[in-house]
């Protein structure tokens, strides 16, 4: 099941955030990005448990950005990824986008498969992007209007 964030899931999407992430950001950060732009922030929930979330925000006139998207280990290659990013998608579109952008590892190939299959296009690559220096790609999907 797909939903928006409650305040009461911070501490699990922090500690997803650590763990599959590997960073570490302070529980306020979520809780402020989640009073801006409520529909950005989704989780996916099994058996009551939060097991992965996208957070995103609106970044332009009419530009979404996901900010993060992380499931657990135990429950990946079983679409949620995919079912979160389409719910994200959904949102940005309701609120007038028409375009979705997102930065991502080059070591992430994983990520890049499936963000290429969903229909993300890589716009340009940054280098030393991330806090340890790997580089990173800015990818970006053209929403139909």
């Amino acid at each position: 099941m797909i939903r928006l964030f409650a305040s009461d899931d911070v501490y699990k999407v922090a500690d997803i955030t650590h763990t599959t992430l590997r960073e570490a950001y302070p529980i306020s950060f979520f809780l402020s990005v989640a009073r801006y732009w409520p529909e950005g922030f989704l989780v996916a929930v099994e058996g009551g448990e939060v097991i992965g979330f996208i957070l995103g925000a609106f970044s332009g006139v009419r530009q979404s950005r996901i900010l993060m998207l992380a499931v657990r280990d135990q429950y990946r290659n079983r679409g949620i990824a995919s079912t979160l990013i389409r719910s994200f998608i959904s949102s940005s579109m309701l609120k007038g986008a028409d375009s979705v952008i997102l930065e991502v590892r080059v070591s992430n190939t994983t990520a890049i498969q499936l963000y290429t299959k969903l229909g993300f296009k890589m716009t340009g690559s940054l280098r030393a992007y991330y806090r340890d220096g790997e580089d990173g790609l800015r990818m970006q999907m053209v929403l139909l209007s």
